[in-house]
């Protein structure tokens, strides 16, 4: 959600909405233990999608994606050119650490500083990932002086 100022706040309100509005995001997993709701699998760390454990670290995750969503405008669904099982064995290849894996492109226009603040977040090892307050410091520093039009 967008508030004054232009804040952001993230939520999970609307999520039963958003399975109805957009089914593409979501995939139905299988397997022993899988939660029976669809999963949006093109945001998720490979550790959600595979061994369901949800952390502030699997949090940074789906924020760079999210990022990268908002730097193309959302004019493209992550991964869009893989079907959903083909997301699903790239997400294995992060698993398996066999250097298989495809990260998410660089946008058009995207600062080389901002893209690799998102590799890091899409890092393997989610101890090697940022915090979220390493984000929120890395960002003000990106923006320092910047104050939005009172006007939008």
């Amino acid at each position: 959600m967008v508030g004054p100022q232009l804040e952001i706040k993230i939520c999970t309100l609307g999520t039963v909405i958003n399975r109805i509005a957009y089914p593409a995001d979501y995939c139905h997993l299988e397997g022993a233990g899988r939660q029976s709701q669809p999963m949006p699998i093109r945001w998720m760390a490979w550790e959600s999608v595979l061994m369901g454990k949800f952390t502030s670290k699997s949090d940074v995750w789906s924020f760079a994606v999210t990022l990268w969503e908002i730097l193309t405008f959302a004019r493209e669904q992550p991964f869009e050119n893989l079907s959903d099982d083909k997301v699903i064995e790239n997400i294995g290849h992060m698993y398996q650490d066999n250097k298989k894996h495809i990260l998410l492109p660089i946008p058009v226009g995207c600062p080389r500083e901002i893209y690799d603040l998102m590799c890091e977040c899409w890092q393997r090892n989610e101890a090697s990932r940022p915090n979220f307050r390493e984000i929120h410091l890395f960002l003000q520093r990106k923006n320092l002086g910047y104050k939005p039009n009172a006007s939008l």
